[in-house]
């Protein structure tokens, strides 16, 4: 019976370090490369020497590109949809003459979808602008350059919520 369970013993030990495994990939995925070159341990109690060894230099070779990898995209800004507008150019496409709607249609520059716009300025069709800031879910456009912040253009500032301030943390 003792030799039942030393058989089996040593596949449970690593069902259970394969499910903390999964559970930790899934909570922290970002941290979870930094795991990957012991993934390849079990490799010499499956597999020949001959197979296993090499196997397991790719993956620490392999290692160090992609911990590179991750830590350059951390260190990229947050991009999320239109707030990645603000700055652009955009071509006023149309003007609405509803009051409840947002006045323009612009689409920006390399960009193919239409963003409803607001300005102070009456602006043409045809007329390249600047994006400035986000309103709800437009955006706000200005005539040229008049060096205002782009984060601000009167009393509309870019709304950011859910933005973290600590950007280089994958959490």
């Amino acid at each position: 019976m003792a030799e039942f369970f030393a058989g089996y013993a040593i596949w449970v030990v690593w069902i259970i370090i394969g499910f903390f495994f999964l559970v930790f990939l899934a909570t922290a995925p970002c941290h979870a490369a930094f795991i990957l070159p012991f993934v390849g341990l079990p490799l010499f109690w499956l597999l020949p020497l001959g197979y296993a060894l090499p196997i397991n230099l790719v993956i620490w070779l392999a290692s160090p590109l992609l911990y590179r990898a991750i830590r350059g995209a951390m260190k990229k800004p947050t991009v999320d949809g239109f707030r990645s507008l603000i700055g652009k150019q955009a071509k006023v496409v149309s003007r609405s003459e509803t009051v409840s709607a947002a006045k323009y249609l612009v689409r920006a520059r390399g960009e193919g979808e239409l963003w409803s716009a607001y300005a102070t300025d009456v602006l043409d069709i045809g007329e390249w602008v600047n994006i400035v800031a986000v309103k709800g879910i437009g955006v706000v456009v200005e005539r040229g350059n008049t060096g205002s912040h782009p984060g601000e253009t009167g009393n509309a500032k870019t709304a950011q919520p859910g933005v973290k301030a600590d950007r280089g943390h994958c959490h």
